[in-house]
């Protein structure tokens, strides 16, 4: 009876390392300029994947990063191939910008709020149980420079400067004539 037990726990695990691959998904809490990682191992062939990463950002910025397939085991490993990475809104999920560019990502133009990376991407190879693929990324977000709304006191008087002397010259050309 015990090693019935054991012998169906096994079986379990063995279908649980086998069985297709769910969706990631993880909180990556607000996301600063040293950046955040992300990843995800996969231990079987995926047709079609979507790992998803929220995240929220302080200031209106940019946000980018890169990513690296990061499967190390010679001969026996599995390819992960993303295809996109796809910015969506935090709460509705709507698709705000799509990069398809390899190893490297940048959104621009966001404001302060949440929002949710979606990694698409498929897993193939070759390889025993012992075999995997991964991939791995970096997310960093970088504030946008606020332009100040009035003139700094220096720019006032640069300004009040080159206007005096464009009246000096009109003055003095019209004494001249």
């Amino acid at each position: 009876m015990l090693i019935s037990k054991r012998f169906v726990a096994v079986v379990l695990a063995l279908c649980a390392a086998v069985s297709p691959v769910s969706a990631k998904t993880e909180s990556l809490g607000t996301l600063t300029a040293a950046g955040s990682t992300f990843g995800n191992t996969f231990l079987s062939n995926v047709a079609n994947f979507s790992d998803y990463y929220t995240f929220s950002i302080a200031n209106a910025g940019t946000v980018s990063g890169t990513t690296a397939d990061t499967s190390y085991v010679l001969f026996f490993t599995k390819d992960v191939v993303l295809d996109s990475l796809i910015l969506l809104t935090g709460a509705t999920s709507t698709e705000i910008q799509k990069d398809t560019t390899a190893n490297s990502f940048s959104f621009s133009g966001l404001s302060a709020g949440s929002y949710k990376l979606a990694v698409n991407g498929s897993v193939s190879g070759f390889g025993g149980a012992l075999s995997g693929g991964s991939y791995s990324g970096t997310i960093k977000a970088v504030a946008s420079p606020v332009a100040s709304p009035a003139p700094e006191p220096a720019e006032l008087a640069l300004t009040a400067m080159g206007l005096a002397g464009v009246g000096f010259l009109v003055r003095r050309r019209r004494v001249a004539r």
